[in-house]
């Protein structure tokens, strides 16, 4: 379901699109999770089967409190990972950008500018994966001296610098230089 509401939102402002992380995120947390997770399970319940055959009637069951536990906070990190990929986002609107930054489980940075301060977009990909699956980093410079809005592993980041460019350039032809929200 597409958003179409945020908080803050000012009247007549209309959301243009969204800028999320590419789907290969998704995946590099899976990886993770193989290895931090199932990878484990798998090695303790062959280990159980072949060399503990009477592990659950005998009085192993700390050993199985620590696997759990074990088990437990490993969900529990990769759970913390996946979330500060999944809620970094950027809303580009036609009077503005916002830049919600999940910088660490409790900690979240929201920054906003005009598009008529945007002064430099530019997208960025770096190696043979980000080139094959057209992903990369998405930076916006602003007017400030060292503002700049980053937002790594975005699908299309040259298509999208270019989109914003093009609403920027819109937005200064419709509104003029002192884009009021």
């Amino acid at each position: 379901m597409p958003i179409r509401h945020f908080p803050g939102q000012a009247e007549g402002e209309n959301i243009e699109f969204l800028v999320r992380k590419h789907w290969i995120i998704d995946v590099k947390v899976s990886i993770i999770t193989l290895a931090a997770f199932v990878i484990p399970v798998l090695i303790f319940f062959s280990a159980v089967v072949a060399y503990w055959p009477g592990f659950f009637n005998n009085s192993r069951g700390i050993i199985t409190i620590f696997f759990l536990l074990y088990l437990l906070f490993a969900q529990l990190i990769i759970y913390i990972k996946w979330l500060n990929e999944e809620l970094d986002l950027i809303i580009v609107t036609n009077r503005r950008v916002i830049n919600l930054d999940q910088v660490k489980f409790m900690e979240r940075t929201v920054s906003e500018t005009n598009l008529s301060q945007v002064q430099d977009v530019k997208g960025i990909a770096k190696g043979i994966m980000s080139n094959m699956l057209e992903y990369g980093d998405l930076e916006i410079q602003t007017a400030a001296e060292k503002i700049m809005f980053r937002i790594e592993n975005v699908p299309h980041p040259f298509e999208t610098a270019r989109k914003i460019m093009h609403l920027r350039d819109k937005s200064m032809e419709k509104f003029g230089n002192n884009n009021q929200i």
